[in-house]
């Protein structure tokens, strides 16, 4: 959600805050001030040392973390005494754990808060060997989409088993390592899924070096391969599992699935986080990949330049594409969000699992403005409609590790009346609230595999059949 600065936070971390301020009543120093007093507090100090043995490393980490059941504070009363139960054991036991047993002990710590913006960040994704594939999870399964040249036979396979285990109960056994909703666990957890020393660290595989795949490969034959894990330090290059369906660039160390070329669907012709398109029967594509600023461009720009477009010729349908969006800063796009249903005919926003946060937000901000006329297409969100975000980090450097803590609750499904708990911007009316009954599609379109190697869009053909229709 939105990110205040931590340098701000640590210079006012020192100012009381008034026991019981009304919000509203404050100038607009004073306001900052007590929201970042409030929504983000700093971690304990001094910060773990960094130590060149990794033995004391991880017990000096333990120690370090074993604050953070109390500044979590998506934790239920039950869910937080057991954070603290396991948080001291492994402030007991940290010494005698290999790095992958310390990783999962903190996942299953911060967990127990069952929320998605609680999390380890590229936890699964580094510091631990890793097949050299990239599997994503689609509505009918789980494939392979990016393989080193020495593996790109299983390109398009289908991975049905890992070690024997079906990848179904592979999940089950691993969910208690990510909050949030099912759809969310299993998503982020896809790269623990290529990880062989996380796997058996979580009892679940038989080697800590290697795994064994099998299922169906694209030419429709059984295959069962065993693939070596690569050490993967922290300096690793990562793609986010959100990014894997777009073709890789060619000459990469992996290659994938679909080339990049014209005859890729419309949003994933560029990897561009923001884009704009002409669309069939007067319409207009807008995607929106993340809420803020990119290397590229600032979203402000962007916004100015669709804002810019829709006054020149009001278009009679708007595709708001925000798939690929695990949010941001929900005020970067508020006013826009709010502004958009007037200026079109009709609005449709394309949501998925990925969807969360700030890209929520804009969901429902869109949808509360015209609900009569905004239609939303694809699969559910990522996220609760009541859920907590803001906050801030815990660095853990011996593992490394840097795991996040959330302080602010969100509710758009109504009133969040807290204000020790509700983060401000979201819940007082003079700010940027949003309120809808849900945010699930309208109409059914998730992404299955079978469309995407066929380079299919099933949302974007959904809204191009009906407005075809129309």
């Amino acid at each position: 959600m939105r990110t205040l600065s931590l340098i701000a936070a640590l210079a006012v971390a020192a100012c009381a805050a008034s026991s019981d301020p009304n919000p509203s009543a404050l100038d607009a120093a004073s306001f900052e001030r007590e929201l970042t007093v409030r929504f983000q507090p700093p971690p304990p100090s001094p910060a773990a040392p960094s130590l060149d043995d990794p033995r004391a490393g991880r017990i000096a980490d333990a120690a370090y973390f074993a604050a953070y059941p109390e500044y979590e504070r998506a934790y239920t009363p039950q869910a937080r005494a057991r954070a603290r139960e396991l948080a001291e054991q492994l402030r007991h036991t940290a010494g005698d754990l290999t790095p992958d047993q310390f990783t999962l002990r903190v996942a299953e710590i911060v967990a127990l808060a069952d929320n998605a913006h609680s999390q380890l960040g590229t936890a699964f994704e580094k510091n631990t060997r890793r097949a050299p594939l990239r599997t994503y999870w689609f509505a009918d399964g789980l494939y392979v989409l990016r393989a080193a040249p020495a593996y790109a036979d299983l390109l398009g396979a289908r991975i049905e088993a890992i070690d024997g285990v079906a990848v179904e109960d592979v999940f089950q056994r691993i969910r208690i390592y990510n909050g949030g909703t099912e759809q969310w666990r299993r998503q982020e957890l896809t790269p623990m899924l290529e990880s062989p020393g996380l796997l058996h660290a979580a009892g679940v595989t038989r080697e800590a070096e290697a795994l064994t795949f099998s299922g169906v490969a694209a030419d429709g034959q059984f295959f069962e391969r065993r693939i070596e894990g690569e050490a993967r330090g922290q300096a690793a290059p990562i793609s986010s599992t959100t990014r894997l369906l777009y073709p890789a660039a060619p000459g990469g160390a992996m290659a994938s699935l679909l080339a990049r070329d014209e005859s890729a669907p419309l949003y994933l012709r560029s990897p561009a986080f923001f884009q704009h398109e002409a669309l069939a029967g007067d319409g207009l594509y807008v995607k929106i990949s993340h809420n803020g600023d990119t290397d590229d461009e600032p979203i402000g720009d962007f916004l100015e330049h669709v804002r810019a477009r829709l006054a020149q010729h009001r278009p009679a349908y708007v595709v708001v594409d925000l798939r690929m969006n695990t949010g941001g800063d929900f005020t970067s796009t508020y006013r826009f969000a709010r502004e958009l249903p007037s200026q079109t005919d009709r609005v449709y926003v394309l949501i998925s699992g990925w969807t969360l946060s700030a890209a929520m937000h804009a969901a429902a901000a869109i949808e509360q403005a015209a609900p009569d006329r905004v239609t939303l297409v694809g699969a559910p969100v990522g996220d609760r409609l009541s859920f907590w975000s803001e906050g801030g980090q815990f660095v853990l450097p011996n593992a490394p590790m840097i795991v996040s803590f959330t302080t602010g609750r969100h509710n758009f499904g109504g009133p969040c009346e807290d204000l020790e708990q509700c983060f401000w911007l979201s819940a007082l009316p003079d700010q940027y609230p949003v309120r809808v009954a849900a945010l699930d599609p309208d109409i059914a379109a998730p992404l299955t595999f079978e469309a995407y190697r066929a380079r299919r869009d099933p949302a974007l053909d959904a809204v191009l059949a009906r407005e075809a229709a129309r």
